[in-house]
């Protein structure tokens, strides 16, 4: 083994072309993947389903799995039952429930600051808001927490094509009802993303309660480390307390002024590594886990 990221699977990167600057096209990822010796990444997008692109790279770079994803935003319809059909046909494994457009992030354009610095999403929001179109949240919960009929269908499509739900930007409170859903309709592979980050933060009780109740995964990201939006003492005490059964290591890479992602996820695991936990833990995390629920 040449490095701790050999045969790795980085479950969230972000690629061009895209809305938003990214580093990378989604070929030279597959190329980068490739020559830092790991297995495959999944391209997310927040506005267009990624299966064609990965088809693409998977026949340019073949010594790499190339995995799209298609992200439940209202750039496709939100909760749409045929996009997500559709995705699955075309090879996509994970579905993304909403990020730029939840509750939560739509409502953050009504309390803008001039100056500083602010996601590039935000960006997007606020000029489609400009220019006249009225932002509409993606709700997927009812005052009584209960989930709408559109959570079902689309959780249907992703039970017939065995794809991985994976929660976006919604709140815990959301999650909670959408995971909850999903096992009543059958969906075992679920990874809640961003766990320890402040936009969909959950404490550790929540976490141990989800993870033995449900076996859900709980995604932790190499960025958010990086870039200061999660401090090492939460990181590591979440990761401590869970255990690395039930944990994904990705980088959420990819940004145009970043690192390159193979970097950031190097970086990542060397981290965990001088924090104590084991070479082979670090590896079940981003090998052993990933590999399981992508079905390689």
């Amino acid at each position: 083994m040449d490095s701790i990221i050999s045969g790795a699977y980085d479950m969230h990167i972000h690629v061009a072309p895209d809305v938003m600057p990214r580093k990378l096209d989604f070929i030279a990822e597959a190329e980068r993947c490739r020559d830092a010796g790991m297995a495959g990444y999944v391209i997310k997008s927040h506005y267009f389903p990624s299966a064609p692109w990965a088809q693409v790279a998977n026949e340019r770079v073949p010594e790499v799995h190339t995995v799209g994803s298609i992200v439940l935003n209202n750039a496709v319809g939100g909760l749409n039952p045929y996009a997500v059909d559709l995705a699955g046909r075309d090879g996509a494994k994970v579905c993304w429930f909403p990020t730029v457009d939840t509750v939560a992030s739509i409502a953050t354009t009504e309390h803008v600051e001039e100056g500083g610095r602010r996601p590039f999403w935000l960006d997007v929001l606020l000029s489609i808001k400009e220019s006249g179109m009225e932002l509409k949240p993606v709700k997927l919960i009812d005052d009584n927490d209960h989930v709408v009929d559109a959570v079902y269908d689309v959780l249907d499509v992703i039970k017939r094509y065995d794809m991985i739900l994976a929660t976006g930007h919604i709140s815990v409170r959301e999650c909670k009802a959408v995971i909850k859903a999903a096992k009543e309709r059958g969906v075992d592979k679920i990874i809640c993303t961003h766990v320890d980050s402040q936009l969909c933060f959950w404490d550790i009780d929540d976490q141990l309660e989800y993870v033995n109740k449900y076996g859900v995964y709980m995604e932790h990201c190499g960025h958010s480390l990086d870039s200061g939006k999660v401090t090492p003492e939460v990181l590591y005490e979440q990761i401590k307390a869970v255990g690395f059964d039930h944990i994904i290591l990705s980088t959420d890479g990819g940004q145009k002024k970043s690192d390159y992602p193979d970097e950031v996820l190097l970086r990542f695991c060397n981290w965990m590594l001088e924090k104590g936990f084991s070479e082979e833990d670090v590896r079940k995390a981003i090998v052993h886990n990933p590999a399981q629920l992508l079905g390689f």
